[in-house]
């Protein structure tokens, strides 16, 4: 009769267990699902914008491609570089890395978040050299704006971010440039600097370019860039 009352006190409990587990599993487990990396978060981000843009029609002169592109959208998926490893970062490329510079990825330095773009010139005078990012969508008859923050140390020349718009003629093999733009340029021991720049980007334009770069001597870091859009005056 013990050994009975046993056994049921032994069911009753393994029972009650079961039910206060599972839905603690559930939960942890939804948790889980929902909560989204870096990566993740920024891709999320872009495509809410998209979603949220209306069509435009022509932009407002006859025969020229309307865009698709999210206006006022910061459209820069890896803004803070939070994504990557030392040697990469997703969504961009390095520029230069032949002069004797390194160009990495710094978790240990950051305006905000967890990591920045670098450029340590390693002693050596750079002409050149930092991160590239590429639009996958053209805001024809648009205005770019890029703006983010710099940090320098001991830099003698400048950091900058710079945009540059491409075109390609019929019969040529490769584009070449169209126009471009600078923001001011950062030297010296500076913290982290805003600086900001902007540019039309004309019918003919085949493709936009993000430069977080350096020319000259010292080190620079690069965080929470933004690219966006907006209509021409």
């Amino acid at each position: 009769m013990r050994d009975r009352k046993t056994a049921v006190t032994i069911c009753v409990v393994i029972f009650f267990a079961l039910v206060l587990t599972v839905p603690l599993q559930y939960l942890t487990r939804k948790e889980v699902v929902v909560g989204l990396g870096s990566e993740s978060a920024h891709s999320e981000a872009h495509s809410e914008g998209e979603d949220s843009h209306t069509d435009e029609g022509s932009n407002g002169q006859e025969g020229q491609p309307a865009t698709e592109v999210p206006l006022g959208v910061n459209l820069i998926p890896n803004y803070g570089f939070e994504v990557g490893t030392r040697e990469q970062a997703w969504g961009w490329f390095k520029v230069g890395v032949t002069q004797g510079e390194t160009v990495y990825r710094d978790d240990g330095v950051a305006r905000s978040g967890l990591a920045s773009a670098a450029v340590n010139t390693n002693g050596a005078t750079i002409d050149g050299a930092g991160w590239l990012m590429r639009l996958d969508e053209l805001p024809l008859d648009h205005v770019v704006i890029a703006e983010g923050y710099i940090k320098t140390e001991g830099f003698t020349g400048g950091a900058y971010l710079k945009i540059t718009l491409e075109t390609r003629k019929q019969g040529e093999d490769k584009p070449s440039v169209l126009d471009w733009a600078y923001t001011d340029i950062v030297a010296g021991d500076s913290d982290w600097t805003f600086t900001s720049a902007r540019i039309y980007v004309p019918p003919e334009a085949t493709g936009v370019w993000l430069e977080a770069g350096v020319s000259g001597q010292g080190r620079a870091w690069f965080d929470d860039l933004s690219l966006v859009v907006e209509e021409a005056e």
